[in-house]
């Protein structure tokens, strides 16, 4: 018996040890840090000729940073191909995008672009028909960038400036209009 017990708490201990790795291990991306490390991630290009368009990439093109985008401040939407929350909010998304789009002094200064983590091509062309984002869903099949994010759920939603500073963050189903109002206040 006594074996056991042995054994039992150095199974315990290993798995506090590993649970405080998890807690203390970089979490998901906080305003006022500067990542410049996330306009710099490339991307496979989009296949939907209007997303090309938006993102200002040539017909030979076939990858693209974030940094490519000409625009101020980059909102960006991190999904998951069968998140459920992901889903219910892409009509929000949609409308956050259609407002922004209308709105002068933010149509040319905020570009928008969500990435799919995890997903193949298969999924994020099932994605476009589904949402029909008129803005481009990029692809981090591999997980890399949500790695480099700090591996938050999904939905999650961070803004950025040109230099990589994070302006905004949010964990979960966003409050679009709370969203749109900061955008508004953007300088």
């Amino acid at each position: 018996m006594r074996g056991f017990s042995g054994r039992y708490l150095v199974l315990v201990w290993l798995s506090l040890v590993l649970l405080a790795g998890q807690v203390f291990a970089a979490g998901p991306l906080v305003v006022g840090e500067r990542h410049p490390e996330i306009l710099a991630f490339v991307f496979p290009a989009p296949e939907v000729p209007d997303h090309r368009v938006y993102l200002g990439l040539g017909e030979d093109q076939d990858s693209l940073a974030l940094a490519d985008m000409e625009r101020d401040f980059l909102l960006v939407e991190i999904v998951g191909v069968y998140c459920p929350v992901c889903h219910n909010q892409a009509p929000d998304i949609l409308r956050l995008y259609q407002r922004v789009q209308r709105d002068a002094g933010l149509a040319g200064k905020v570009g928008m672009v969500a990435v799919a983590v995890g997903a193949t091509p298969m999924e994020i062309e099932h994605l476009h028909r589904t949402w029909r984002f008129p803005f481009p869903i990029l692809q981090d099949g591999d997980y890399v960038l949500h790695k480099l994010i700090g591996e938050p759920d999904t939905p999650y939603s961070f803004l950025l400036d040109r230099d990589g500073s994070v302006l905004y963050t949010h964990l979960g189903r966003a409050d679009t209009e709370s969203l749109f109002n900061q955008l508004k206040q953007l300088p």
